[in-house]
């Protein structure tokens, strides 16, 4: 965006405000939250937005919703309606801040749902009140994760899958390769856990003015009905929806959606310099970025989201560095890794911007592995408690069909030149020279990579090793273990950003974005096949080549 550009949007805020000031009073605004949200406003394109209709709330808006309300002197607070929401843990804590500081400023919330879980609960404790209607529900029974481990399945097809890893920690193909979790990797989903666990209980201790045994307790006995939660002083009221406006002594509840036109706008300085933000999401892969052409009708691991390509982001920090307006940069990083030299490319890039211009980096609700290894160029790194993160090291791996071909009595015959020729094919399985081979090459990365950590968190190679090796953290261990430098959300990312590039506080933080595709290749996405080709892709990127990529995709509920 041209400085012209940025002085009309911000003479056109100013205009909008002037008109939005005749609305008198707006009282509540009710917010009905997703039941899962993007990181940051997701573009839909002509087509999708015909099909699916316009993309729902992002985290970024939600948080932007709140910090309007809160600024906005004729709203008296909010109430969010929460139908059942699935995020991560560190989407949730930035859920957590942004309804705090809206308190701060003097504002009411208050949260309504037919009933909490245990996440939703430790979102809505952060309200002033909490509220179920009669026969609601407090199902906060605690926190569950499930690994699911596919080798038996595969033999049972003739499949088998051959993999290199740097340590056992590195367990990105254990569920290939193994029927049940290896000793390292339940040690290290234990200790995530018990970090999250820790982190949600401390959390709903704190807001609700509860001791952490008290809010175990809760826990533990759930289910709670709601005259029950009432009575024990876990929820605050109990009412059906059409009671909400006699409770609060107000004559009107406007929507978001309504009160989106009405709400002042944030007024920024778009004279000066900004700060930029560049959200990096999904598997990591040499090329171009990309997202599923379509809403996946069932999510596939690591294969059937979002690609952040070493092209698209490379060119995207090429164009800020020739950009003098652009004063500093946030990564929003939520990527569990991927190809290796994709990482080492995007980490180079990164790291001319942040010789001549403020680099920091947030990390949502997943920043490991090549996810981690691009965030080494920062100068500093913000974190949520709840973040995954680490899982510094290296694989590399094939999918064996062999027996399958037999068993559907497919006769395969090979003609090979050179003696690995068949490193790479399905065939057969690793040959000890190969396996050597490949071994000595994740070494390689892995020391590259350990060197670009050791050299960003100014420690030695030893004492990253040590913590690293494949090793997957919360960010809140990561902090104990110097890994990331602060926690906090992405508004900490931003301010720190604009401290340390010496702009004002009122400097604009812009998102950058990529230019739409052609009408013709939107009409063209849209249809199985597509979806299909795409998937089929992600699984190619993600075999036969070296990658820093996570153990798990990590969920709980």
């Amino acid at each position: 965006m041209s400085k012209t550009m940025r002085m009309i949007q911000q003479m056109s805020v100013s205009l909008l405000n002037m008109q939005r000031a005749r609305v008198k009073a707006i009282d509540y605004v009710m917010i009905r939250v997703p039941s899962s949200f993007a990181p940051v406003p997701k573009e839909r394109n002509l087509v999708q937005r015909q099909i699916l209709g316009a993309p729902p709330m992002s985290l970024m808006e939600f948080v932007g919703a709140l910090e309007r309300i809160g600024e906005d002197p004729r709203t008296l607070g909010v109430i969010l309606y929460f139908r059942g929401l699935s995020a991560s843990t560190a989407d949730l804590q930035t859920m957590r801040d942004a309804i705090l500081r809206l308190r701060d400023k003097g504002k009411r919330a208050l949260s309504y749902a037919p009933g909490y879980r245990t996440l939703e609960y430790f979102v809505a404790s952060a309200c002033d009140e909490i509220l179920l209607p009669p026969g609601g529900m407090l199902e906060t029974s605690g926190l569950f994760s499930q690994q699911v481990f596919l080798k038996e399945g595969m033999n049972a097809a003739g499949l088998t899958f051959d993999s290199v890893a740097i340590s056992p920690y590195k367990s990105a193909a254990d569920m290939l390769t193994r029927a049940e979790p290896s000793p390292e990797g339940r040690d290290q989903t234990n200790w995530l856990l018990d970090s999250i666990y820790e982190t949600v209980i401390d959390g709903i201790a704190a807001t609700r003015k509860m001791k952490p045994d008290e809010v175990k307790y809760m826990i533990d006995g759930a289910l709670h009905m709601s005259n029950a939660a009432l009575e024990a002083g876990y929820v605050d009221g109990v009412m059906n929806e059409e009671k909400l406006l006699e409770y609060l002594g107000v004559g009107k509840i406007t929507m978001w959606e309504e009160a989106n036109g009405q709400v002042y706008l944030p007024e920024r300085d778009f004279s000066g310099k900004y700060v930029a933000v560049i959200y990096a999401g999904g598997m990591i892969v040499d090329g171009e970025s990309a997202t599923p052409p379509s809403d996946m009708p069932i999510p596939i691991p690591f294969v059937g989201g979002e690609r952040l390509g070493d092209i698209t982001l490379n060119q995207q920090v090429r164009n800020l560095m020739r950009d003098p307006q652009c004063g500093a940069l946030v990564l929003y990083i939520d990527s569990g890794g991927g190809s290796a030299t994709a990482s080492e490319s995007m980490a180079s890039a990164l790291s001319e911007f942040a010789k001549s211009r403020s680099l920091v980096v947030y990390m949502g609700g997943v920043a490991g592995s090549g996810g981690y290894y691009i965030a080494t160029p920062a100068h500093w790194i913000v974190a949520q408690a709840g973040t995954i993160t680490g899982s510094i090291g290296v694989i590399m791996g094939k999918l064996v069909n062999n027996e399958m071909l037999k068993k559907l009595r497919f006769n395969a015959y090979s003609y090979l030149r050179g003696d690995n020729a068949n490193l790479n094919a399905g065939e057969s399985h690793f040959s000890d020279e190969q396996r050597d081979m490949i071994r000595g090459s994740i070494e390689h990365i892995y020391e590259q990579f350990l060197g670009r950590v050791a050299e960003s968190r100014g420690k030695s190679i030893d004492e990253i090793d040590a913590i690293g090796g494949g090793r997957v953290w919360t960010g809140e261990q990561a902090l104990e273990r110097g890994l990331v430098d602060e926690l906090g959300s992405l508004r900490r990312a931003l301010d720190k950003a604009r401290e340390l590039a010496n702009l004002p506080e009122t400097a604009p933080a812009i998102l950058v974005r990529e230019k739409g595709k052609p009408i013709g290749v939107q009409v063209a996405e849209q249809n199985p096949a597509a979806l299909a080709g795409y998937a089929l892709e992600g699984l190619e990127l993600l075999s036969n080549r070296a990658q820093c990529l996570m153990p798990f995709e990590w969920r709980v509920k």
